[in-house]
């Protein structure tokens, strides 16, 4: 009898020490931003780049979509993009970044109009990865590691790089 207690007890015990790992306890995996898209993101500063992604037309030359959120209390500028081997062309030169507001680049959405944003280079080719750099006047440089993807399916409607930024043609929701 004294037997069976002990067994019993023992079993207890391992079940209480195997449940937590055998749950995922021990892991913060449910803690790791993920981000359901082709797009990368990061922080840097008040600033949020998000769902940053190239979209290339052709070999060569891409438009880079995004977004760029600014959630600090004062402005910032973004005033160039740099890739790795080739060069990169915001708007008009530099792109206002207003304290609390919104840029979106490369196609229009619900956010905003577009900022068209153009890369060129040799290593801008579909399914390939490129080191983008943004550079801000206030915040300095953030280095995001950038999907190329092909200008069909989802992205057949981006612009190419140059070429005239469609409007969105998605309705609103209903309200």
């Amino acid at each position: 009898m004294l037997s069976s207690r002990i067994g019993r007890g023992l079993a207890a015990g391992l079940v209480a020490i195997a449940l937590p790992v055998l749950a995922g306890c021990g892991s913060d995996a449910s803690q790791t931003p993920y981000t359901p898209a082709d797009g990368v993101w990061t922080n840097h500063d008040a600033l949020q780049l998000r769902n940053v992604v190239a979209v290339a037309p052709r070999e060569g030359e891409a438009t880079l979509v995004g977004v760029i959120f600014n959630t600090g209390s004062r402005a910032d500028a973004l005033t160039g993009v740099r890739v790795t081997g080739g060069r990169g062309m915001v708007g008009s030169g530099t792109l206002p970044l207003p304290a609390g507001g919104t840029r979106v680049l490369g196609v229009d959405t619900i956010l905003g109009a577009a900022v068209p944003t153009a890369l060129t280079g040799a290593g801008l080719k579909p399914g390939l990865v490129v080191p983008v750099t943004f550079e801000f006047r206030r915040a300095g440089s953030v280095r995001l590691d950038i999907l190329v993807v092909p200008r069909k399916g989802f992205w057949a409607t981006v612009p190419p790089p140059g070429g005239p930024t469609p409007k969105r043609t998605a309705k609103p929701i209903p309200g």
